[in-house]
């Protein structure tokens, strides 16, 4: 891969549970690299909150949330409660948790870059930069399903995706095919298609990439109903090289995990064109040492796993199929990609938390409007730990109403001034923790969206609890001629210093 000396690689399988791993036997690679060491897989205490933007910053780092600044998936700092809902209700404008800039301690990224290795990365967070700067890499975010009714050859409709306007034009519509055509800002893509055979069209925007998946819905004349499904926006930065096949972007033609009913996910990005994608970057920038991240199975899970836990026996077996299936699915994209670089590689293997049932949905800014404080103030955050925002801190009659009322809505929720955000090293001393945070329980999720009430029974998933809880705990492992001389970490926070070992290792 990098040529001049043994690379290093680095797959995160995002939300792998270790119990799943070892039992079914996933990224054992063994199997293809015949008589190379290996450690693991092991399980891996994650950090609080354990999802993914602050997991993934503590594996580059070595240090807790509060260190290294990104506490949660979602964070902001002193602007006003309006301009932060408009941010929010954009996934490219609050992307910046998963930037790299938006780290405060220096990362394995800056430390390879000190010694001179190529680096790449694919779907890696803090890899990236929406200026385009730094190494070769990319970040994929992705847009809810849609229905949009198109009057064929006479009107564009017209789609919003991440601030950007793109125009769908059909033309030649049959009960059965239509063609479509979507333009874009920067480019157009066509694409025949029809019911029950979906397309992908792909097409470039100010700000990156756009994979969309389109079907035939009902025709009526001129009068097309097409199934839009999720769609994908690629942002690349560093000159990263993408494939360039027609059609072949990100995105999903089909509904993924139907065990799971009433969505309609694609799975985003789906796990061919991470491989596919990676393998791409490893010929092109032939990199010394390269990051790669799956997060399928995080997403199986979380429409999944209740089904998996809490349902009935027919209704669990297809939910755990469905799930064992992706991990498959994944541990395959590996195997080929390992396959390409060969058996003088370091691989190291790990995941960024676990996985847990949720049954409850809690609404913070539920309880702000019916305060009458949502002009305000603003929670966002993460599951199970929510910061309020807001220009000026809330009096103290304000906090005091605030508090008891988030604490009414569920006997789990507890507030946490800055003493608990130290005790769980989530203390930035910044405006990112907000004014003051709230945690909740298990099997319980705070939500940021607009709804209709502060609780929401559900049958769902997620992670971001406390690491002390061994569902949140991730896995380790690692394969190569440098595994017999690792230490096996029991934590996230220890990782980086293993990575740091294999490569210096070879200086030794």
């Amino acid at each position: 891969m990098g040529g001049e000396r043994r690379p290093l690689v680095v797959f995160c399988v995002d939300g792998g549970v270790p119990a799943t791993i070892r039992e079914h036997g996933f990224f054992a690679y063994q199997r293809r690299l015949r008589g190379v060491p290996r450690s693991g897989p092991v399980p891996l205490r994650s950090v609080f909150p354990s999802s993914t933007a602050p997991a993934h910053a503590s594996f580059l780092t070595g240090v807790h949330p509060g260190e290294h600044g990104i506490i949660g998936n979602r964070f902001f700092g002193t602007e006003s409660a309006e301009v932060i809902r408009g941010l929010a209700a954009n996934p490219y404008l609050s992307v910046h948790p998963y930037e790299s800039s938006s780290m405060t301690a220096p990362s394995l990224v800056d430390w390879f870059a000190e010694r001179d290795a190529r680096q790449a990365a694919v779907h890696f967070p803090q890899t990236f930069s929406r200026d385009g700067n730094g190494i070769p890499s990319l970040y994929c975010l992705y847009a809810p399903a849609r229905q949009v009714q198109v009057e064929a050859a006479e009107e564009h409709a017209v789609l919003t995706y991440f601030g950007h306007d793109v125009h769908i034009r059909v033309t030649r519509p049959a009960s059965e095919q239509a063609h479509v055509e979507i333009i874009g800002p920067g480019s157009s893509g066509r694409a025949v298609v029809g019911r029950g055979a979906p397309a992908r069209v792909d097409v470039t925007l100010p700000i990156g990439e756009l994979s969309v998946p389109v079907s035939l819905g009902d025709v009526a004349g001129n009068e097309v109903r097409l199934l839009v499904g999720t769609a994908v926006l690629v942002i690349k930065s560093g000159g990263i090289a993408l494939p360039s096949a027609p059609g072949a972007g990100p995105s999903s033609l089909e509904l993924s995990y139907p065990a799971s009913t009433g969505h309609d996910f694609h799975e985003s990005p789906r796990a061919e064109w991470v491989r596919d994608t990676v393998l791409h970057a490893v010929d092109a920038h032939r990199p010394h040492v390269l990051f790669a991240r799956f997060n399928q199975a995080d997403h199986a899970q979380e429409f999944l796993h209740w089904h998996a836990v809490r349902a009935g026996s027919a209704e669990s077996a297809a939910a755990r199929t469905q799930i064992l299936d992706t991990y498959s699915l994944i541990d395959n994209c590996i195997g080929e990609i390992i396959g390409h670089i060969g058996a003088d590689a370091d691989y190291v293997f790990f995941s960024d938390h676990g996985i847990d049932y949720v049954e409850t949905h809690l609404a913070p800014n539920a309880v702000l409007a019916d305060l009458g404080l949502a002009d305000r103030f603003v929670f966002q955050g993460d599951s199970n730990v929510a910061y309020l925002y807001g220009e000026r801190p809330p009096s103290p009659a304000e906090l005091t109403a605030v508090v008891r009322a988030v604490c009414a809505v569920d006997d789990t929720i507890q507030p946490m001034d800055q003493d608990a955000l130290r005790a769980h090293l989530l203390w930035t001393g910044s405006p990112r923790t907000g004014h003051f945070a709230i945690s909740c329980g298990a099997h319980r999720e705070f939500v940021y969206s607009p709804g209709s009430g502060a609780t929401e029974r559900v049958r769902s998933a997620s992670h971001g609890y406390f690491p002390s809880h061994p569902a949140m705990s991730g896995f380790f492992n690692v394969i190569g001629p440098g595994a017999d001389d690792v230490v096996v970490p029991t934590g996230l926070v220890d990782t980086a210093a293993v990575v740091r070992r294999l490569w210096s290792a070879q200086e030794a």
